[in-house]
């Protein structure tokens, strides 16, 4: 009986106040509950060409000071797809931006999006943050920003880690490659409600639990920002066919020396698991790990299994290359 109650008052909230706007309230109060959790606080910064969103843990002036980590997320995506994961970290000190054109940083429909131009306004992100030396972590689209980043400025970055990165195509090609070779619709792009639950199943092979009314709000979400990741995922297409050709890629990847990881799910259908085959060839100082029943979001499927690797991942980075074999 008191299930019944509650699920007639919240019937007769969402009559009253409107279907959408209420399920917007409700979603964002979880959203809060959740970064809360991951202690981050969100700001704002405005630079050259762009307004930047971005969460940031908060900071005890009477702590010492902790080592800071930058985490990239990949096309469509959002600085909260690594608050969970944020959950599970503890002792660094987390930045996790919006990349302009996506979340609730600015698009203009005039401009670049690729990865060269990414990385540069991520530069000046960073420089404007006043950060000197962090980690660094990217996935997917991330992951090729965040690889030209290091291959730049190698001094500023402890260590690097790519979570189902782009910057090789396998040799075997992966199910998004066939679906676009095809002409058929991207599964990445959502264009009506019914896209949202399309694409957390192609992106991930575990979808994990959102409560009502997550999946309606990050929907409409995804269908607002259609017009801008149309515009962005021909830039970085384009770009990736690019570099593939020319060899550029390879170029910056065998000039990384920082201390590398290359996580991988095995189940990825956006980027085939036959990709970490030429990380492991062409970067000089890499470990490589693949996660069977995992897709192409590990921090967001298993976000505690890939917290605690990147945290060992960083206190090994940290430890001399001589010590760490002992």
């Amino acid at each position: 009986m008191k299930i019944i109650k509650i699920l007639l008052t919240l019937s007769l909230f969402t009559s009253l106040f409107g279907c959408a706007s209420f399920e917007n309230s409700i979603f964002e109060m979880g959203l809060g509950v959740e970064r809360s959790m991951a202690g981050f606080e969100e700001k704002q910064i405005q630079l050259s060409d762009h307004s930047w969103v971005y969460l940031e843990s908060s900071t005890d002036k009477d702590a010492p000071e902790l080592p800071v980590v930058v985490l990239v997320h990949g096309f469509g995506a959002d600085k909260d797809n690594w608050t969970r994961m944020t959950q599970k970290l503890h002792g660094f000190h987390v930045i996790a931006p919006d990349l302009p054109g996506h979340g609730d940083s600015s698009f203009d429909e005039n401009a670049q999006y690729g990865f060269d131009k990414q990385s540069r306004r991520l530069a000046e992100f960073i420089d404007a943050l006043g950060l000197k030396s962090f980690h660094l972590v990217g996935n997917s689209m991330g992951g090729g920003i965040s690889a030209l980043y290091a291959y730049r400025h190698p001094a500023r970055v402890k260590s690097l880690a790519l979570v189902d990165a782009v910057g090789f195509y396998g040799d075997t090609p992966s199910e998004l490659q066939h679906i676009m070779q095809a002409n058929q619709k991207n599964p990445l792009i959502v264009r009506s409600p019914d896209d949202m639950e399309v694409l957390m199943n192609f992106a991930m092979e575990q979808v994990p639990f959102l409560p009502w009314p997550a999946t309606n709000v990050l929907a409409r979400k995804a269908i607002s920002k259609e017009q801008a990741n149309d515009h962005i995922f021909q830039q970085i297409s384009k770009e990736a066919e690019a570099a593939k050709y020319s060899g550029g890629f390879q170029h910056v990847f065998e000039n990384l020396n920082v201390p590398s990881l290359v996580l991988w799910g095995e189940e990825d259908r956006v980027l085939h698991v036959s990709s970490v085959d030429k990380f492991f060839q062409y970067m000089p100082n890499v470990e490589v790990e693949v996660w069977p029943n995992v897709g192409h979001a590990p921090m967001v499927e298993v976000p505690e299994k890939t917290a605690q690797r990147l945290m060992q991942f960083w206190h090994e980075s940290q430890v001399p290359f001589s010590m760490a074999w002992q």
